[in-house]
């Protein structure tokens, strides 16, 4: 539950960061981290699923 609510701060920083047109580069990461995180979580619980 911890690892979702991480992801959903960092779309929420995301959000912000484009709202207030931050560098750019920051935003790029920030929204690179997010969907990484995103994907690893969703491949974490299949696979948890899958070996239970």
């Amino acid at each position: 539950m911890l690892r979702i609510a991480v992801i959903i701060l960092l779309f929420v920083f995301a959000a912000v960061l484009f709202k207030f047109r931050s560098n750019e580069k920051v935003q790029k990461s920030v929204i690179y981290t997010s969907v990484a995180g995103l994907v690893i979580y969703v491949a974490y619980v299949m696979i948890s699923e899958l070996i239970r």
